[in-house]
Parts: structure tokens; C-alpha cells; sequence
């Protein structure tokens, strides 16, 4: 082959299919280019990659990684591919340069970038291909080799491979998501602070909320997420439950926010026909944004293991959390909270569907929920 047609082909002005604009419009040639610009050249910025897609609540929760890579790497640019439907929670965050959606033109995004790092923590299919695809140094987490095998990075990636697969390793881990992230990323701590930004346009709109209610005393705020969204309705507490808890602390004087969305209608529509005094909602619309700062009213969050009790741990809030099908070992409460977990043997299944008469979320009664909430105020 004719020297003078050689391809660099790891040229980032490369598209890969088609002559680059310098051969295109001057006859430019690959030897003789003074563009040349290597795709994995060093550069002053270490360059890392999280590919983190959802579900809404692990993308936030798994935050807590920034702080401590940045500790780690403080020259470092750090960008973060997330799902479409879950981006708002990434937004405004200092820690991240550039917030990247899972969309049609992911696979040119990582074909035509180069990273030192690429972090992906997730083992779908999906997250799984894009960590494959990266152009990457080093990859912590999981990736797949060329037989569909998943490669952990370490020790710490094997163990947690093995929980994902088995149901009773799962259910006899008691150490938190955020210790096992922290070690398979190799970051100093467990528990840096998981990152909830707070705009200042919904921190009025907020605040504008809570004076239109005019109400006037000096109780502590206590804010109850009933709902667990479509997908984990067995993570959601008895609205009967959240009722007695309403109307107990409602009569100590105590102001109740209800937070949710329009997946969680029907629970706080529920909670509002019981007519209680001092209960309100705070909305089933508001953006993502508007939906922490209502959090951030409060002084306590009553809910399960949703995205809001995440959310009010990151805006360090006093949180009494309820599980049942799901681990309550992983949470990192970051000792300002209580978990409450059923007495049924059969918790902490992650099942979606359950046969039983009484689920174990049934279990769990309003007075232990009300003597923990009370223990807070």
C-alpha cells in the first residue's frame, strides 16, 4: 500500500466512514496533516466516564461517588451518561461536566471520545454494551468481553456480581450500596454525601408554597412520600397507616407536607379525602427541581425506599424509612435516620408480585412508626 494513503484512524476528526473535512475540501492527506489530533492523548484534565442510566433513585444515591473521585482526581473532568427520563437529577451538579443522555447518538458519542476512566456500575444489557463501547484506560465496574462474559474489575465487583445473581446472598449482605460502590471504584470513603441540587428558582416557588398556607407555629415540618411508584408497589406502606401517622402528629400541632408525583395520585388523594388538619400537598406535578426543594421544607420524611428518601438523606434530613421486598442493609442512612423493617421471614425478596395474604409491608404498624417519627421531633 501506498504510504502516502495510510488512515489514522484514531484521529478524533476522523468520523470513521467517510473522508475527514481536511481531505474533503483541500486533498489533505493523513502524513502531511497538521490537525492530526489522537483521540487518546493526554491531557491536563483526567477524564472520567459514568455510565449510571437508572432507576431514578440509585442515579441519585450513587452521586455520593463525585466527591470522593474528585478527592481522589481533583484535576478531573467527569461526565455522566443517564437515561433520557432521569437526567434532572444530575442537573446543576457542580461535580459533573457534562450530563450525557442514553439516545440515538450515544454510540458516536463514545466512538469519538476517549476517557482514562470509564465507571459503569450497572449490569444491564444496556449499560453493560455502552461500557464495552467506551474507549477507555481503565474500566471500573463491569464491562463484557468478546463471549458476553461480564469482567469485573475487582474483588469487591465480584461479590456484588454474585449478590445481583443470588437471592440469598442478597438477603444476607448487610453492608450498604454505598460501601460496595466505594470499593469497586476505589474512592476513600463510604459515606461522602450523596449530591441534591437545589435551584434557586424552586427554592422560591417552594418557599412561596409553604407561606401560602398560612400556617403559624413553630413545629417541626414532617413530610410523607406514600408512594414507591409503578414498578415496586410492594415497597408501599398501608395508606391506613399513613393516615393514624397524619392524624397523630397532627394533632401535636405538626404541619404534614404529602410528596409525590402523579404516579402516587391515588395514595395522597387518599390521605387528603381523610380530612385532617394541618395536611397538605405539595403537588403531583412539580419538576424534579421543585420536588427537592419541597423535601427540603422539611425536618422529617416519612416514606419507603424511593427516590425521596435519597433525596431528603442528600438534603440531610431526618429520615424514618420502611422496607420490606427490598434491602434495608444497603441503605446508608448516615446517622440521621431510622429503617424500620417487617418482621415476615420472607422480606428483603425483590419480587414484584407477591401471593401472600398479608405482605409483610402490612406488617409493619403506624405505632412504631409514630413513636420513631416521635423520637426526631
Amino acid at each position: 500500500m501506498n504510504k502516502n494513503f495510510l488512515v489514522y484512524t484514531d484521529c478524533a476528526l476522523f468520523p470513521l466512514d467517510r473522508p475527514c473535512p481536511y481531505q474533503k475540501d483541500n486533498g489533505m492527506l493523513c502524513v502531511d496533516c497538521k490537525n492530526y489530533k489522537k483521540l487518546s492523548n493526554k491531557t491536563d484534565s483526567l477524564r472520567i466516564l459514568i455510565i449510571k442510566l437508572g432507576a431514578m433513585g440509585d442515579v441519585l444515591r450513587t452521586t455520593f461517588l463525585l466527591e470522593g473521585l474528585k478527592e481522589i482526581y481533583p484535576k478531573s473532568s467527569i461526565s455522566w451518561i443517564v437515561a433520557k427520563n432521569n437526567q434532572a437529577v444530575l442537573r446543576n451538579n457542580s461535580f459533573i461536566d457534562n450530563v450525557i443522555i442514553d439516545d440515538e447518538k450515544i454510540n458516536s458519542f463514545l466512538i469519538n471520545n476517549f476517557f482514562d476512566i470509564v465507571i459503569n456500575l450497572d449490569l444491564s444489557p444496556e449499560s453493560l454494551s455502552l461500557a464495552k463501547l467506551a474507549n477507555a484506560q481503565k474500566i471500573l465496574g463491569y464491562t463484557l468481553d468478546n463471549s458476553r462474559n461480564i469482567i469485573a474489575s475487582n474483588d469487591y465487583a465480584k461479590e456484588w456480581l454474585s449478590m445481583s445473581a443470588y437471592d440469598k446472598l442478597k438477603k444476607e449482605n448487610k453492608k450498604t450500596y454505598q460501601f460496595w460502590m466505594s470499593k469497586i471504584t476505589e474512592i476513600n470513603k463510604d459515606n461522602y454525601e450523596i449530591v441534591v441540587p437545589l435551584a434557586k428558582q424552586s427554592l422560591d416557588k417552594a418557599q412561596n408554597f409553604f407561606e401560602s398556607l398560612n400556617t403559624k407555629n413553630d413545629k417541626k415540618i414532617i413530610g410523607i412520600n406514600p408512594g414507591a411508584g409503578k414498578r415496586w408497589k410492594l415497597k408501599k406502606w398501608n395508606t391506613d397507616g399513613f393516615i393514624k401517622t397524619a392524624k397523630y402528629f397532627s394533632k401535636k400541632g405538626h404541619i404534614i407536607l404529602l410528596l409525590g408525583s402523579m404516579e402516587d395520585k391515588e395514595e395522597i388523594e387518599n390521605i387528603l379525602n381523610a380530612k385532617i388538619e394541618n395536611v397538605f400537598s405539595t403537588g403531583l406535578e412539580n419538576s424534579i427541581p421543585d420536588f427537592f426543594a419541597m423535601i427540603n421544607l422539611c425536618d422529617i420524611v416519612l416514606c419507603g425506599d424511593t427516590m425521596a428518601m435519597h433525596c431528603a438523606l442528600g438534603l440531610k434530613k431526618n429520615v424514618v424509612a420502611i422496607f420490606g421486598p427490598t434491602s434495608s442493609a444497603e441503605i446508608e442512612i448516615y446517622n440521621r435516620g431510622s429503617k424500620i423493617s417487617s418482621s415476615k421471614n420472607c422480606i428483603c425478596c425483590y419480587r414484584q408480585n407477591c401471593n401472600e395474604k398479608e405482605t409483610c409491608m402490612d406488617l409493619i404498624d403506624a405505632d412504631t412508626i409514630i413513636k420513631t417519627i416521635g423520637g426526631y421531633l
